[in-house]
């Protein structure tokens, strides 16, 4: 590399380590991080499972009430 930091996909500079404890410093932060981000989206993922399992209740709530409502007549 021809500068002191490399870069992610994302474009988040990390310093290079210059000894074994930096890498392992960086390894545990990125570590971290990326546990944390999994963290947001399983909550995110699960928050819009429960909003769709919502709507699905009360899609059904209503065409049982219309079914019922044809049966009437």
């Amino acid at each position: 590399m021809t500068d002191s930091a490399t870069t992610t996909n994302l474009n988040i500079p990390f310093p290079e380590p210059r000894n074994a404890q930096e890498l392992v410093n960086l390894v545990q932060t990125t570590i971290t991080q990326i546990q944390d981000r999994f963290g947001q989206m399983s909550d995110s993922i699960m928050s819009r499972i429960d909003d769709c399992g919502q709507r699905i209740d009360t899609l059904e709530r209503n065409v049982a009430h219309v079914i019922s409502q044809r049966n009437a007549q």
